[in-house]
């Protein structure tokens, strides 16, 4: 068996039959022009010496004139691709038709003995390695018949016994060395070709690889951004062919950086490949999902109506419970979407993923799980980025002011301190209202620089005012987020050291919303704080989360009523039982009261009759700056003291 697939691929191999391919029109055509070059000359050359050796004038004089003709015939042949295989079986018809008449003529045993032996590697060259095999068994089944049948032609020429078998004996020689030749160029071209194979398999393997690393997600799957957009331009291209919608929803999940640092990087791979199941399976064969950033995906979701409200949205096509035990972790994923839809928010991929992420950034600003794109939500969104870039830019070039609004006294009528209140002209959009900046410092992380550069322009301007013999307070309002920051009692002990103040001249206002969690972080801060003897005051108390809890829990010095209840207590019976009960409630408690939002004389004597101590309002002044508050402040206790004596 072993022989027969030896010999079999032995023939095959003689054969050129083992190489996976042929030689291509662009390689042969060379080939055949330079084949024309040399043959026209030497046919030539050889048909004149053949012609002037006495006995040979015939066969010289054919292969002279059947040269010019065929290998003229062949050179315009050759020009056009479609007829090279014609040009190339004219030459090898030449030749092979000039070998038999030198044989039969007797042209062999002249000048042909020099170089008819030449024929089987022409052809090998000139037509490959399988149809050159061919034409050289043609050439030497034709030699051979021609030399020993030959002389039973009248015209043909008679050789001697011993001629004859050592023409033959060659030509099978020069037959045998050719298909040797092409028996070994087979092999090696085979071992190419299949070398060649593996390398290009092996190319494909590693593109498709470099591929998928290039245009999906590593720990999912998933097409990344680079894919998504490909997918997306052709579904939107589908979805205008067929009439359908889109939807386009951007998923944010929520506190996967703490979740990946507590359960670990292997155990975060595969909450992420389980997250990305759910979403899958929940949208099924009609959404596409793609991973874009850690925490984000993008899912294109095929709809046939845009009559879809966000709540059929959530309850049937984006209800994730991303719930999972991974390494005995119990693991639950909060997460924030944005919708944008096609053809209605954009007809573009790259706009209805920018709509589809501005949505999504409008239900993580506002605190949502799902929100649809809206044109005025991104103009306010925006905004906000925009005021954001302009505010930091602000703090870091001076571009802020300190405005500050009396503190009264309402049982002696003395200005007591005042209120620093940021202020902030914007060069291009101009005055800039505290309530749209400060929601945009608390959320944009703004809020610690901004606080340590109000706290050293108040302190600064406070130890001003004692050396000019004002002995006034100044109240600086504090976030929840400054109260979480544990840096914040180092930051305020360096400023009391480095203005030389007193801390009891400076009373820290607390957002009523920041203590009502009352976390050990803000306890531990506030104890602090009343330790180096800063005067802690509850700002706008009971207008948001009021509890009764941290007034007993937390050394709190004074009260600041909400503005909100001194506009209608005028009018409003209930709104002055409120405000009677919060002072006896604070006075109860040892605490001092301050009534902010005072606007007329009327509610000013409604205070007073109720005990309260502190008044701040419009009807004792605006905020102003400091150079403006000082002369207000001096002509205001002059104006006092003349009243008093009066």
């Amino acid at each position: 068996m072993r022989l027969q697939m030896l010999n079999s691929g032995l023939l095959k191999g003689m054969l050129g039959m083992l190489a996976g391919h042929e030689l291509s029109v662009s390689e042969r055509k060379p080939h055949v022009r330079h084949m024309i070059y040399v043959a026209l000359p030497c046919a030539l050359l050889l048909g004149l010496a053949n012609f002037l050796q006495s006995g040979y004038p015939l066969s010289g004089l054919i292969v002279a004139l059947a040269a010019v003709l065929i290998l003229g015939a062949a050179f315009f042949l050759s020009s056009q691709d479609k007829l090279l295989t014609m040009a190339e079986s004219l030459l090898l018809l030449l030749a092979l038709g000039a070998n038999i008449t030198l044989v039969l003529l007797g042209g062999i045993a002249g000048s042909g003995v020099l170089w008819i032996y030449a024929f089987p590697f022409l052809a090998l060259w000139l037509k490959g390695q399988r149809q050159g095999a061919r034409w050289s068994l043609l050439w030497l089944l034709s030699m051979l018949l021609s030399i020993w049948a030959g002389s039973e032609f009248p015209f043909s020429h008679v050789y001697d016994e011993k001629f004859m078998v050592q023409a033959s004996v060659a030509m099978l020689l020069y037959g045998g060395i050719a298909l040797a030749y092409n028996f070994s160029h087979s092999q090696l071209k085979e071992k190419l070709y299949v070398s060649e194979q593996g390398v290009q398999a092996k190319n494909r393997d590693y593109l498709a690889r470099l591929e998928q690393a290039a245009y999906h997600d590593g720990a999912t799957g998933l097409p990344n951004r680079l894919r998504l957009l490909d997918i997306l331009n052709r579904e939107i291209s589908l979805a205008q062919e067929r009439g359908h919608t889109l939807l386009v929803a951007h998923i944010r999940l929520k506190k996967m950086f703490e979740t990946s640092t507590i359960i670990g990087a292997d155990a975060s791979d595969k909450l992420i490949r389980n997250i990305a199941a759910t979403m899958t399976a929940a949208v099924g064969s009609r959404g596409i999902f793609a991973r874009i950033r850690r925490d984000e995906f993008v899912c294109i979701y095929r709809k046939h109506s845009e009559d879809i409200s966000a709540t059929d949205i959530i309850k049937e096509i984006l209800a994730f419970r991303l719930e999972y035990k991974i390494n005995d972790y119990a693991i639950h994923i909060d997460h924030t979407i944005g919708i944008a839809s096609y053809p209605r928010h954009g007809q573009e991929a790259e706009t209805l993923l920018h709509k589809a992420a501005q949505a999504m950034l409008q239900a993580q600003f506002a605190n949502q799980s799902l929100v649809f794109f809206d044109e005025r939500q991104e103009q306010q969104f925006n905004r906000k980025q925009q005021l954001f870039v302009q505010l930091h830019e602000a703090l870091q070039k001076g571009g802020l002011s300190l405005h500050y609004q009396g503190l009264i006294d309402l049982k002696s009528g003395a200005v007591i301190g005042a209120e620093a209140l940021a202020r902030w002209i914007d060069p291009v959009s101009g005055p800039i209202a505290p309530a749209e900046f400060i929601p945009i410092a608390e959320k944009s992380g703004l809020i610690k620089p901004l606080t340590l550069w109000v706290m050293r322009e108040a302190f600064g301007q406070l130890a001003r005012w004692r050396a000019e013999g004002l002995n006034l307070r100044v109240s600086i309002n504090l976030s929840a987020r400054c109260i979480l920051d544990r840096q914040l009692i180092d930051d305020l002990h360096g400023m009391l050291k480095e203005f030389n103040l007193p801390a009891e001249y400076v009373v820290l206002e607390l957002n009523e919303a920041g203590l009502a969690d009352e976390t050990a972080t803000a306890m531990e801060t506030i104890l602090s704080l009343h330790k180096l003897g800063f005067c802690l005051s509850i700002d706008d108390f009971g207008a948001g989360h009021s509890s009764l809890s941290y007034l007993k829990n937390l050394k709190i010095d004074e009260l600041k009523i909400d503005q909100s209840f001194m506009r209608t207590m005028a009018t409003d019976a209930n709104c002055r039982a409120i405000v009677q009960s919060a002072i006896q409630l604070a006075h109860n408690l040892n605490l001092k009261v301050v009534a902010e939002g005072i606007e007329s004389v009327r509610t000013e004597q409604q205070l007073q009759e109720m005990g309260c101590d502190i008044g701040q309002g419009y009807y004792f002044c605006k905020p102003m700056p400091a150079d403006v508050f000082n002369q207000w402040a001096r002509s205001w206790q002059i104006n006092r003291r003349a009243v008093l004596q009066a």
